[in-house]
């Protein structure tokens, strides 16, 4: 922590309970993180290789909407797809959002 300074006020507060020397406990939560302790990866694995296409497949608008409030959309499969292309008008995610189609069955 020497190369480190604090910037706020809660830094200051940890820089100074450390030179202090309180040791600092690390606690688990008591509650599962999310509604479910089964894992089901969503955002965080894309074993694809081709950015932000495969994630949450075809959902990728709902990139954060799948972990954050405790749903995940189960009708939108992880890791089958009928339309492997689906993403190709839009190769960089971030530049050509506009571009991505909905496929309506």
């Amino acid at each position: 922590m020497k190369h480190s300074k604090p910037l706020n006020r809660k830094g200051k507060m940890a820089m100074r309970r450390i030179n202090e020397g309180e040791i600092m406990d690390v606690e688990g939560l008591q509650l599962p993180i999310g509604c479910t302790t089964v894992f089901d990866p969503g955002w965080e694995a894309d074993s694809s290789e081709i950015s932000v296409a495969a994630l949450c497949q075809p959902m990728e608008r709902d990139l954060y909407g799948c972990y954050g409030d405790c749903w995940w959309a189960a009708q939108v499969p992880d890791g089958l797809t009928k339309y492997p292309e689906w993403h190709q008008d839009c190769p960089a995610a971030v530049r050509d959002w506009q571009k991505l189609k909905f496929i309506d069955e």
